[in-house]
């Protein structure tokens, strides 16, 4: 009975993180489709219909003025209809109107997006703080230059540049730098001079059985070993010398976020598979802790935050064109809701992080000179500007037409691939 309770409210609650997951993209989706409708509002622009929904209607309600504001049943997309969007200029109709109030009316669901993101920001580093690089361990053989960061330390800034937890923080890094670190009590403290070097290491590509420390985490492929028997490794000759020199058994640290030792016998050690590699570093490995700034340090930190959220993106839409991220990074309306849904389940703060991600995830995709995305609306408007007419009115209905139908295509396969 009690298990029977249980699986009930494991599903429950998977139902419930599900239908969170929805009510989420649909308050991104409706907050980019109401961009577009305050800016045509405020620029006297006809609307036929503002739509919550795709597909069949629930709900539907018209004004006095003859706008439509409506529910439909698919809570994957909506939109905002203006008068003769996609047809040619009449009066009163969309393509009748000013480039530039186009371009504006285009670019506001992207900015509403954007802004969304910062104000869910704010209330995320004001109220729960945010993920920041902590100082773990200072390894010994750091320059000395190096050792003054200690342990506990916050990775504040590098070169004067707030660093921020998105991806790996080595991207801020140069071979000679200044650090800003806050400390347990609250100081702030610059070092000047911080270099960065390559360090030898090995690597474990391959460990016959289970090896565990005495707290229980597993020796394992990835792992980079740092010492063997209390020595520092410095090439395949100091593995093998202290290797030969052990007794019946040997100890193995390895680096990471915290140092772990394994004690091996002599016979595990020599079968273990390890790869020689180079890496770049200073010296220290750092953990990931969340930290409340005061809430004027954490407004500053905002908008640099949300700008390093963009330049992710569009490094990553970058890299599927080089061959740099693989099509597996990338997500369908399936893939999101799932992923959605399961951070839902970790807590408000989780959800908040989500929606800045999201948010401004939005804004950069629709801003993307696509097919049907309001990038290429906008480089269609700026042809016309520039040229003093406008494209063939039925071949840029076509275009759009024909990239909204490549590009529902697009997503569904994404999503398809990961089954």
């Amino acid at each position: 009975m009690l298990t029977l309770l249980a699986s009930v409210s494991s599903v429950l609650t998977t139902i419930g993180n599900l239908l969170l997951a929805f009510v989420v993209l649909m308050i991104m989706i409706t907050i980019h489709e109401f961009g577009h409708y305050t800016a045509g509002k405020l620029l006297k622009f006809r609307i036929n219909e503002f739509s919550i929904g795709m597909g069949p209607k629930i709900f539907s309600k018209t004004k006095k003025n003859g706008e439509k504001f409506s529910l439909r049943v698919l809570p994957l997309g909506g939109y905002c209809a203006f008068d003769g969007e996609d047809g040619e200029a009449t009066e009163g109709s969309f393509n009748s109107q000013k480039p530039w109030k186009r371009l504006i009316v285009l670019f506001s669901g992207a900015f509403f997006n954007f802004l969304s993101a910062i104000l869910v920001c704010i209330l995320l580093f004001g109220v729960y703080g945010e993920t920041v690089a902590v100082v773990n361990k200072v390894y010994d053989y750091a320059p000395g230059i190096n050792r003054q960061l200690q342990q506990g330390d916050i990775i504040y800034k590098i070169n004067g540049k707030n660093v921020f937890v998105l991806d790996n923080i080595s991207r801020y890094m140069d071979d000679e730098m200044s650090v800003t670190v806050i400390k347990p009590n609250g100081e702030q403290v610059t070092y000047e001079g911080i270099t960065r070097q390559e360090y030898y290491s090995f690597t474990v590509s391959s460990v016959e059985g289970e090896i565990t420390s005495s707290d229980g985490t597993v020796l394992k492929q990835g792992d980079l070993l740092y010492r063997l028997d209390g020595h520092l490794l410095y090439n395949k000759n100091d593995w093998n010398t202290y290797l030969n020199e052990a007794g019946e058994t040997c100890t193995v640290t390895v680096m990471g976020q915290e140092e772990k030792e394994f004690v091996l016998t002599k016979s595990q050690a020599q079968s273990l598979g390890v790869t020689e590699s180079w890496y770049k570093g200073i010296g220290i490995s750092v953990s990931y802790q969340t930290h409340k700034f005061s809430f004027g340090t954490a407004l500053l930190r905002v908008f640099p935050y949300c700008g390093e959220v963009a330049l992710l993106i569009w490094r990553t839409l970058g890299g599927l064109f080089t061959g740099a991220v693989g099509m597996e990074s990338l997500g369908g309306p399936v893939t999101t809701i799932a992923m959605t849904a399961e951070i839902v389940s970790y807590g408000f703060a989780s959800v908040l992080s989500l929606i800045v991600l999201f948010s401004v995830n939005l804004a950069v995709f629709n801003l993307l000179p696509v097919p049907a995305l309001d990038g290429c609306r906008m480089v269609f408007v700026l042809i016309e500007w520039i040229a003093g007419k406008p494209i063939n009115r039925k071949v840029e209905a076509y275009i759009n037409g024909i990239g909204f139908v490549l590009l529902i295509i697009f997503v569904i396969l994404v999503d398809l691939l990961k089954l």
